[in-house]
Order: structure tokens, then C-alpha cells, then sequence
């Protein structure tokens, strides 16, 4: 490429050829111009000189006439005068003959002069004509490249830096890092780390993790050596890439697509063939900041983790396995540790049924729905109260390999009926023999108790009955009262409405024929009147007695739970089979809330009146980082920065094709061509 000067030229050469083209059109033009003028000169000229001609010609016939009459009328006054004395008149004409015949004259003599003056003019303006320059021509053309930009490259690829002064200058920072060789030496520890996943984890080296950012209640949590190693070298990777010193250097770079950058891609060009170079512009204190950063280049280079690898491969390379490294250890421990748990739970499970004599729900299902039905109120329990018994023959065993219990015909189930063994077999025959020994004297206190519950049932009842009943009428009275004064206000409105009426129309009028009152027929707007109140009165009324029904349920409820008397005998000694047999109900499994249902497995007993802890305080953010897949996460980061760089390449790849007609700048001074 040699450049070029004008938009339409091709080359440097076109640009000659076309500078010779204009300077010699410009030259002819000069010389017709020039020319031109100075015929249009002569001409006027010549037209003034023929126009002088005529005018002196004109006053000297003039002067010639004129003068001879003044002559003649000078001549006659005086031989009026000699012959008459009357020739004045004469002698008047005369002299303004003269007069005349004066100025024609002087006219003449200056039409002449402006003669003269054209014919030197003419002859000043045929010597120009001349004298025009005809003669133009080339000697020499010379060509001189003025340096306007200088190419810097960088990673393969440049920029450009301005030497006219017209941009603004641009930062380049490059972070330097203080220990490059402990940096080596922790990636390499952090590949070896996660080279080989141990089966079981050592705890050599492990450490507290604080947690209470994520729950109050697991304030902290053990790493162990593996994952440990993996956080440590991470955690040591980020350190030594922030322990840096940012050196930065500010060049005035001209921006790709800009308005700039289109015109050295068209005008300039990087190669002279040797002819001169004229520095117009000082680029002085850009050399030394050029050497600056190529150095800040030459030290990034020195930061290659594996001979020619690029490091923004490496990295992705080393973020892909490292999240696939975590993401696998971390769902071996997690599906492990579940496993254990569960293990764990079925022989605590196992173990917590140690203690209690179990039988089968299938084999006892008619006795253990007797008990689970009971109510232990004396007045249907006293005389025909049968006690909780379960046969030994209805026992099973505990399988330790298939988890399940066996009865004596081979019948299997999950979720045994258990009886504590000290309630059943000493605790129960304890509290039967006690219980007969005083029968007689707890049915005494028992009917006396039913006595005085009965009459205060009674009272009771008879109190709220009267309640009931009064404030029944009085609801009745207040709606029979709230119908009689609406009637009253109705008749009382319309009267009011019909005298108004009345006196409306007298005033008008003035006729006393108008005063009679004019009675109206209401009677439909009354009955709607009446409707609308009755309406009204029974949805309060329906309110009312809603409101008294749900007190009367509420004080049957309470009469019921008053009235009932505990039949000891049966409560304690079968209250707790009781409860297990309704702990087995489906329908109270499913109410429980979510964290006794997972005791259910163990026992439904404890799943329903176990006192548990209260819940933990677990910050929802917990459950978020929790389910984070570190292998899909690395991978949907690496392919956005993947597609990212792909439209870089495409659009850069689209730039460089738009511009292959008009040339690339090389990595070398960029200079402007010019003669």
C-alpha cells in the first residue's frame, strides 16, 4: 500500500495524476480568466472612446451654431441701433447665443481630453492582455508521509495510538502479581487435590466452618481434610490473585468503527518505499509509556500456567473439574450420610421397642378397636368395664434382616401394637388388685360425685333455659316495637308529604280551591316499605338466633365435658394402650404436622405425644446454596463466557471482512500520505 490523499483515488499515483490534472486546469483557467477580463476591459473601452467621439463631434456643431448666431444677434442689435434706438432684444439673444456657444465648448474640449484618456487605457489594457502568463508548468512533484498513528500490538492482535492529539486518552491497567511462584505451586497443589476422590475422608486437618449465618441452631460445621484441601487452596488461589500491584498506562487509542479509525483504514498506510517522513506531531512522552506497556505485556506473558496454554483455557478447564470434583464428593457424602441415617434410625427404632411386648394389630384388631373407642366415663364403664388384654399368643418378632415383624402364623408387619412391658405386666396387675380391694368404697364417692354433677347439670340447664327463653321474647318485642314505629313514621311521613304538597300548590296559585288536602294511595309503597323492614328484621332476627346456636352447641359441649366422670379404674390402667391404638388411627397420622409424620416410622405413639424440640432456624438462603449443582453452574458460566467470546470473534471476523477492501493496518507506524 502507498496511501493515498483524496477519497475518490485508489493510490498515491492516482493522487499525482490528479494533482498535475487540477494544477494545470487551474493554470488554464487563470489564464482564460484573466484574458476575458481584460478584452471586456478594451471593449468598454474602445465603446467609451466611440461614445467621447460622438459627443465632441455633437458639441462642436453646437459650439459652431451657437457662436454663429450669438455673432449674428450681436450684429443686428447694432444695426437696430444705428438705424432705430430699439436693439436691445438683439444684443440679449446674442449674448446667450454666446454663452451657449461658450459652454458647447468647453464640453468639447473635455470630451477630447476623455478621448485621450481611453486611448491610454486601451493601450495600458492591450499591453496586460499581453503580458498574461502563458507559460505554467512541473517541474518537480514530490511525495512526504506524515506519521498520524502507530499500531500497538497486543495478544495477537493491536490497537491503535493517535498522534494528532485529537483523542481522549484511554487507561491500560495489568495486575502484577507479588508471589507468581506461590501461585503456581497452589494451582498445582489444587490439581493434585482434586485428582483422586478418597473413599473415606481423613481428619488429619480438618476445620470449624461457621454456619450461624445460615441457622442459629448449627452455629458451625467440621471439613474434613478432602473438601477442606479443596477450600484451603481455593481460598489461597484467590488471595495470591488479589495480593497484586496494578500498573496502568494512559494512551490516547483511537476506538475500532470510529470515524478515526475508517480514515487511516482508507487514507493511511505503513509502508514509505523509502520516501521521506516529516514528523509533524511531538510523540515524545508516548515512546516511553509504549515501552512501558509492552513490558506490562511481556509480564503477563510470563504468567502462562502451562507453556503455550492460554491461561482463559486452563482456567475453564480447572473451574469444570473443580466443580465436578465438589459436585460428585458432595453427593457421595450426602446420599451416604442419608443412608446412614436412615440405617441409624431403623435400629434406634429397633432398639426404642425393646423395652415393650409387641403384638399384632391384625390378630388383636377387635380388642384393640374396643380400647381405642373407650371413653372411660363411669356411668357406662361401672358395671360392665371389661380390662385391655392382649393374648400372649398374638406377639411377634422382630426379623433383623428384613426389618419386619413376625407373628406366629407368619404374618408380617411394619408398625407393631407395643405394651410397655412395666405397665403391662406390673403396673396393670398392680392397679387391678388395689382397685378391688376399695371398689365399694369409690362407688360411694363416684355416686356422690354423679349426684352433685347432676344437679348442677340441672341448674344448669334450667338457668340457660330461662336465659334462652327471655331473650328470645325480648328479640320478639324489640321487632314487633321496630315494626310499629316504622308503620307510624310511614303514616306520619305521608301526611307531612300531602299537606306539603298542598301548600306547595297554594302558593302557586293562590286559589283557596287549592287548599283542600289531597289524599294520596300509598298503599303500594307501603306493602315495599313493609317488605323491605320485614327483610330486614328477619335477617337480624336469623343472626340472632345463628349466634344463639353457637352458644347453645358451646354450653352442650362444656355441660357434656362437665357431666363426664373419669372411671379410674379403666383410665389408669388403660389409658396409655388407649392412646397407642388411636396413635394408629390413619386419620391422626394424617394431621400430624410434617415433622412428627417422620417419627411415624419409628413409632406412631411417639410421633403423636412425643415432646420434640422446637424447629430449628434455618435462613432460607440455606435451602438456595444447598441445591446448587456446581457441575451444571460451571457449565452454564463457561458456556455463557464460551457464547460471549463467540460473538466477539464473529463480530470482529464481520470488521475485518468490511474493511479487507480498503486495507489492514500491520503492527507499525501508521502514516498519511501527502505532496
Amino acid at each position: 500500500m502507498t496511501g493515498k490523499v483524496f477519497p475518490e483515488s485508489a493510490n498515491l499515483y492516482q493522487d499525482e495524476a490528479k494533482i498535475l490534472f487540477d494544477y494545470y486546469r487551474k493554470a488554464a483557467e487563470k489564464i482564460v480568466t484573466e484574458e476575458k477580463e481584460l478584452e471586456a476591459k478594451i471593449t468598454t473601452t474602445e465603446d467609451e472612446i466611440a461614445t467621447a467621439q460622438k459627443t465632441k463631434l455633437l458639441l462642436f456643431i453646437l459650439t459652431c451654431v451657437f457662436g454663429g448666431l450669438g455673432a449674428a444677434g450681436i450684429v443686428f442689435g447694432i444695426i437696430r441701433q444705428v438705424i432705430e434706438s430699439g436693439g436691445s432684444v438683439f444684443f440679449v439673444t446674442g449674448a446667450a447665443f454666446f454663452v451657449a456657444a461658450v459652454i458647447s465648448f468647453i464640453k468639447m474640449l473635455k470630451a477630447k481630453k476623455t478621448i485621450g484618456q481611453g486611448e491610454s487605457r486601451k493601450k495600458g489594457f492591450g499591453e496586460a492582455k499581453d503580458a498574461v502568463r502563458r507559460d505554467y508548468k512541473v517541474t518537480k512533484l514530490g511525495v512526504a508521509y506524515v506519521p498520524v498513528a502507530t499500531s500497538v500490538p497486543f495478544e495477537g492482535k493491536f490497537f491503535v495510538v493517535d498522534h494528532t492529539g485529537g483523542m481522549d486518552n484511554t487507561e491500560f491497567s495489568l495486575s502484577v502479581l507479588h508471589k507468581p511462584q506461590e501461585f503456581q505451586q497452589a494451582l498445582t497443589d489444587l490439581e493434585n487435590g482434586i485428582e483422586k476422590v478418597p473413599a473415606v475422608e481423613s481428619n488429619e486437618c480438618a476445620e470449624q466452618i461457621d454456619t450461624s449465618d445460615y441457622s442459629l441452631s448449627m452455629q458451625n460445621v467440621t471439613m474434613h481434610d478432602y473438601v477442606g484441601n479443596i477450600d484451603r487452596q481455593v481460598r489461597n488461589i484467590s488471595y495470591l490473585l488479589g495480593d497484586n500491584d496494578s500498573v496502568s498506562v494512559a494512551l490516547p487509542v483511537i476506538p475500532p468503527e470510529s470515524e478515526e479509525d475508517k480514515f487511516i483504514t482508507e487514507y493511511a498506510t505503513t509502508e514509505t518505499n523509502g520516501k521521506p517522513v516529516v514528523r509533524v506531531f511531538n510523540i515524545d512522552g508516548y515512546n516511553d509509556k509504549l515501552t512501558t506497556f509492552s513490558k506490562l505485556n511481556n509480564m503477563k506473558k510470563e504468567l502462562e500456567k502451562r507453556g503455550n496454554e492460554d491461561n482463559i483455557e486452563y482456567f475453564k478447564k480447572l473451574i469444570k473439574k473443580l466443580g465436578e470434583s465438589v459436585q460428585i464428593i458432595s453427593k457421595v457424602k450426602t446420599n451416604s450420610l442419608s443412608k446412614f441415617l436412615e440405617y441409624e434410625n431403623m435400629i434406634f427404632s429397633a432398639v426404642l421397642k425393646a423395652g415393650y411386648n409387641q403384638y399384632s394389630p391384625v390378630l388383636e384388631a377387635e380388642e384393640i378397636g374396643r380400647i381405642r373407642e373407650a371413653s372411660f366415663n363411669f356411668q357406662d364403664s361401672v358395671d360392665d368395664y371389661k380390662p385391655f388384654h392382649l393374648k400372649a399368643s398374638s406377639r411377634v418378632k422382630y426379623d433383623l434382616f428384613s426389618g419386619a415383624w413376625i407373628a406366629e402364623d407368619n404374618s408380617r408387619t411394619s408398625m407393631p401394637f407395643g405394651m410397655n412391658q412395666i405397665q403391662e405386666e406390673v403396673l396393670m396387675p398392680v392397679i387391678n388388685n388395689l382397685m378391688n380391694e376399695t371398689r365399694i368404697e369409690r362407688l360411694k364417692i363416684y355416686n356422690n360425685i354423679k349426684d352433685q354433677k347432676m344437679h348442677y347439670l340441672n341448674e344448669w340447664n334450667k338457668d340457660v333455659e330461662d336465659a334462652f327463653r327471655d331473650n328470645r321474647k325480648t328479640g320478639n318485642d324489640l321487632i314487633t316495637q321496630i315494626t310499629n314505629a316504622y308503620a307510624e313514621y310511614n303514616t306520619a311521613y305521608q301526611t307531612y308529604t300531602s299537606y306539603k304538597a298542598t301548600q306547595d300548590s297554594l302558593k302557586k296559585t293562590g286559589n283557596m280551591a287549592d287548599s283542600e288536602v289531597q289524599e294520596k294511595d300509598n298503599a303500594a309503597e307501603q306493602i315495599a316499605g313493609f317488605e323491605v323492614q320485614a327483610q330486614q328484621c328477619n335477617k337480624t332476627n336469623e343472626e340472632f338466633q345463628q349466634y344463639m346456636d353457637r352458644l347453645q352447641d358451646d354450653i352442650t359441649a362444656k355441660s357434656e365435658q362437665f357431666g363426664h366422670i373419669e372411671y379410674y379404674e379403666a383410665s389408669l390402667r388403660d389409658s396409655e394402650p388407649r392412646d397407642f391404638a388411636r396413635s394408629q388411627d390413619p386419620e391422626n397420622m394424617q394431621a400430624l404436622d410434617e415433622r412428627r409424620k417422620r417419627l411415624i416410622p419409628v413409632n406412631s405413639y411417639y410421633a403423636m405425644y412425643a415432646k420434640i424440640p422446637p424447629a430449628p432456624q434455618i435462613d432460607p438462603k440455606l435451602m438456595d446454596d444447598f441445591t446448587i449443582n456446581l457441575e451444571q453452574k460451571a457449565s452454564e458460566d463457561l458456556s455463557s463466557i464460551t457464547d460471549r467470546e463467540t460473538a466477539v470473534e464473529q463480530k470482529e471476523t464481520e470488521d475485518k471482512a468490511d474493511s479487507s477492501s480498503a486495507g489492514t493496518p500491520a503492527e507499525d507506524d501508521t502514516t498519511s500520505g501527502g505532496e
